[in-house]
């Protein structure tokens, strides 16, 4: 676990670039035997789910808590197809939040749009997902800032080369307009700042409006523990909402994910 001590999206950033480093993303292996396929769409999944959608995290641990998920990869998988989730979000990164590349595979195989999450900066970590089979992968505004937002335009494009969906998400005042300026597909907003892993200062009725604007879909991320949460998320124009921590650490993930269910 993280110490609290130092930026903490700076040394996510650091580790990234040593797996880049070590190959960690060069060889998946896990889909050649099996063949590619064309993964089902994110956007077009939010948009026909029939009641507020719920997008289900493969979330063993964090940097902020450790590990806190006893469930297997493949349990939640099924407890969470069982309970009505929209799509998939995995965890990919290994030292930090207890991912692995290989649940992005078992995810895949759900029928369920996969959002590969991790720290990406890479073009390769793109070709890895797409060899995973993910629909979707998740780029962080905070993790290129002002003088990087031409890697992240790259990035975007690359990503959509691949037939890859892209989330760009943002949790601070000061990344609103960045983020608006992208062509990414579907917008996010994380109550969660990645630089001290705590609550950021924007409030969701302060950052939803404004992406919800847009036209995209948004989604709202963090600290979503409660049906009060994702009611509030619907009501300020959220598309959907991304639950991790408070469905994986649940005995049963399955029963917690329909508790959380309400209407559009």
């Amino acid at each position: 676990m993280f110490d609290g001590g130092g930026d903490a999206l700076s040394l996510l950033l650091d580790n990234a670039k040593a797996l880049l480093d070590e190959g960690y993303y060069d060889n998946p292996g896990t889909t050649r035997a099996e063949g590619l396929f064309k993964p089902p769409s994110m956007v077009a999944a939010l948009e026909r789910h029939p009641s507020m959608p719920v997008i289900a995290e493969v979330k063993k641990g964090s940097p902020s808590d450790g590990k806190f998920s006893t469930h297997g990869s493949q349990g939640l998988i099924s407890e969470y197809v069982r309970g009505g989730a929209a799509a998939l979000s995995v965890l990919s990164e290994p030292n930090h939040f207890h991912g692995s590349l290989r649940n992005v595979v078992l995810a895949a195989r759900s029928g369920l749009p996969v959002l590969m999450k991790d720290i990406i900066i890479d073009g390769r970590q793109l070709e890895c997902a797409r060899m995973l089979n993910a629909s979707a992968v998740l780029l962080i505004e905070s993790a290129f800032g002002g003088r990087g937002r031409n890697k992240r335009d790259k990035l975007i494009g690359k990503a959509n080369d691949l037939g890859l969906e892209v989330v760009l998400e943002c949790s601070a005042q000061e990344e609103l307009d960045s983020v608006l300026d992208s062509r990414a597909d579907m917008l996010a907003f994380n109550r969660r700042d990645l630089r001290t892993l705590s609550a950021g200062g924007l409030a969701m009725e302060d950052a939803l409006p404004d992406l919800v604007a847009d036209g995209r879909p948004v989604l709202a991320m963090s600290l979503m523990r409660s049906r009060n949460d994702v009611e509030k998320a619907r009501d300020l124009g959220a598309a959907a909402v991304l639950i991790g921590k408070a469905l994986s650490s649940s005995p049963c993930p399955r029963r917690r994910l329909k508790d959380l269910k309400v209407g559009r």
